[in-house]
């Protein structure tokens, strides 16, 4: 049984970040919706070679998600179904599209490709998904742990942290830029 507290977490991240068109439901068209907002954030054209490996990743999470979490398989994943699917969903390890969606977030985020996601990748990715800048910015700080980055390690253990974790005050919270869940 999730708690109340992950409920809203895993429904918060639902509405802002995986129905892209606000349907009510992901779906597939959530996923290309995404990819075009990160092809226009990196100036990519849908010729781009990063912009074609972006849509076979994007189709496997898909693929991944989908088959965990649509029951009914309408191609459509609604709220309770979501739920349902973190309900029954093993804490101690984190399926094969949840770590492939883990990496994908982290790379976007990562346009210096250094390794590190600072403030300003962090900042600039999350007000191109409708973030306000000034609670993006207070959000990786938070996130952070006020470091001036989060390296790869500490992203995966803030990934981990959103989506697993009860605790309220986890640094994880603030993954998708807010804590507030409502």
């Amino acid at each position: 049984m999730l708690s109340e507290f992950r409920k809203k977490k895993l429904l918060y991240v639902f509405k802002m970040f995986f129905d892209v068109d606000e349907s009510g439901t992901i779906e597939k068209k959530d996923f290309d919706d995404s990819l075009n907002i990160v092809a226009k954030l990196q100036g990519w054209d849908v010729n781009d070679s990063r912009f074609k490996v972006g849509q076979e990743v994007m189709a496997q999470i898909w693929n991944g998600l989908s088959a965990a979490a649509d029951k009914d398989n309408d191609g459509k994943i609604n709220a309770e179904e979501w739920i349902a699917m973190w309900s029954s969903h093993d804490k101690a390890s984190m399926p094969e599209w949840q770590q492939l969606y883990c990496r994908v977030i982290f790379h976007i985020q990562d346009y210096s490709q250094d390794g590190a996601v600072d403030s300003d990748e962090y900042v600039k990715v999350h007000t191109a998904f409708g973030t306000d800048k000034d609670q993006a910015s207070e959000a990786f700080k938070k996130l952070s742990d006020g470091k001036p980055s989060i390296t790869w390690d500490d992203f995966q253990k803030r990934f981990e942290e959103f989506f697993m974790s009860d605790d309220e005050n986890a640094p994880g919270n603030y993954l998708f830029a807010s804590n507030k869940f409502d």
